[in-house]
């Protein structure tokens, strides 16, 4: 694991406060101590090996937190670089501020304008307007689809930034010409970590957005480009869809394996089942899904299977904290009938009794690999087409791993999210500035290679034109050549 170390720019200032009346201080204790302890990612990343400059990067941190003790964003990115250190997607940080300013109500929006948010958001004046630079240069003009927001993006640089994204124009009155509505750090060639300032002023954390033909992480189009459309991301449907695309063809759209609608997921299952073993070819579309639940994803099994496989080893880490984590899920869920089964429930109790008995911060097996195997494989679909993007994470990821144990299966699309090494998220508050701590408890053997680079596609498909229509025509066409080889 490389250490990305970060230099404090006031490290020669004597402090007059004390850590401990720090808020940002303090939330940086809290984070490095709740990971240290709870964290399964902890062991993968920190050994005998790296531990002294592990502690060097933590302690550079800690003294660079002592500069931002009111700064809620500044500290925000601090504590961020220290997560972000820890490869596991799933565990990172997040604000919690949902202030929503109603933009008919000019009383409400000169609140906002009076307000320290607004007032601290940084305004760069004099920069260089880039308009006509190479379509791949990241120095140049963009706007959103909507063209809300005009922004010039120029090079400027400090500890957590490379570039600057400033508004020249928008449509909203919460942003004013001059302030700056996203920050870059280059990570590689035309690939960037990026702090967003959403509508509201508040920070998002975006990594590893591309810049890809012009357009920089889906929503920013370069303002040579004719055509504004990201077909990677753009979808017909935004609820469960089935449709019959031609005689040949089914096509499914899921957007979430959320255990929360699994009643909902299973029903529609049930109710194409028939269609679905009537024709041919099907298209599962999955662009999107942030994923959820396994058992959400289990009854597509059936359309892909051909042969048994190895599924992956799963282990639980016992922590204290953990511990009451699953407890707490455990008593939501034995009230959730439709949901959670007698069967999945009495198992999961089990496993909580079982992470009681092992000494702290030690691991047990969830599963050892178990072979996976159906009675059946299907007549029709004869061949599956799985369309994937960035957002597909977690178990929808599941689905692409048993797809590439799949003699009839192809996925194509672009590489899925890679959130796939840890599991079963859980968030705590920090105790100053409230931010979300994402912290996962459980750990994947074999499928921690593709943690936060993703699964690969089969095929890539282009962004020059619909999604669904070119995974029907690369569909037939290896059936074809499928029947003549």
């Amino acid at each position: 694991m490389k250490l990305y170390f970060i230099t404090p720019l006031f490290f020669l200032f004597h402090f007059s406060v004390k850590a401990q009346d720090c808020d940002c201080h303090n939330d940086f204790e809290f984070v490095v101590n709740y990971y240290e302890e709870n964290l399964p990612g902890f062991k993968d990343n920190v050994s005998d090996s790296n531990i002294d400059d592990y502690n060097q990067f933590k302690n550079n941190l800690s003294t660079l937190s002592k500069n931002y003790c009111s700064d809620e964003d500044l500290c925000y990115k601090t504590l961020l670089v220290y997560v972000e250190f820890f490869k596991d997607n799933h565990s990172s940080l997040y604000t919690n501020n949902s202030v929503y300013i109603d933009e008919d109500n000019a009383k409400e929006v000169e609140q906002f304008l009076l307000s320290r948010r607004f007032k601290n958001r940084e305004i760069i004046k004099n920069y260089n307007s880039f308009s006509k630079n190479a379509i791949q240069n990241i120095e140049n003009c963009y706007q959103t689809k909507d063209k809300t927001y005009s922004v010039v993006v120029v090079e400027n640089k400090n500890e957590f930034r490379d570039y600057v994204g400033i508004i020249i124009d928008s449509k909203t009155p919460l942003w004013k010409e001059g302030q700056v509505k996203f920050e870059l750090k280059k990570i590689k060639e035309n690939t960037y970590d990026m702090f967003l300032y959403m509508r509201n002023h508040a920070v998002r954390y975006y990594k590893n957005v591309k810049l890809e033909n012009g357009v920089l992480n889906d929503d920013w189009y370069n303002t040579q480009l004719t055509d504004s459309k990201s077909y990677n991301i753009e979808m017909p449907y935004t609820d469960l869809t089935f449709t019959e695309l031609d005689d040949e063809t089914n096509y499914m759209y899921i957007p979430t394996f959320d255990g929360n609608y699994y009643a909902k997921i299973a029903e529609f299952y049930a109710q194409y089942d028939t269609l679905i073993q009537a024709k041919p070819y099907l298209i599962i579309d999955v662009r999107n899904n942030g994923g959820g639940s396994d058992a959400c994803v289990s009854p597509l099994l059936k359309y892909i299977y051909t042969k048994p496989f190895k599924d992956d080893i799963v282990d639980v880490y016992a922590t204290k904290e953990n511990i009451r984590k699953y407890s707490k899920w455990y008593e939501v869920m034995k009230n959730d009938t439709a949901n959670f089964s007698d069967e999945f429930l009495k198992s999961f109790k089990a496993e909580i009794e079982t992470l009681k008995t092992v000494p702290n911060k030690t691991f047990i097996p969830r599963n050892s690999g178990e072979t996976i195997e159906l009675d059946t494989v299907l007549d029709n679909p004869k061949k599956v087409v799985i369309i994937t993007n960035k957002y597909c994470a977690s178990s929808c990821e599941t689905l692409l791993f048993w797809a590439m144990e799949s003699e009839k299966t192809i996925i194509v699309g672009e590489n899925s999210g890679g959130f796939v090494g840890y599991g079963d998220i859980s968030a705590v508050e920090t105790p100053n500035f409230k931010y979300e701590l994402g912290c996962t408890m459980t750990r994947y053997v074999h499928q921690r290679k593709y943690e936060t680079d993703g699964i690969p596609p089969d095929y890539y498909l282009s962004d020059d034109r619909d999604w669904i229509e070119q995974a029907r025509v690369l569909l037939k066409d290896h059936q074809n050549k499928t029947e003549h080889e």
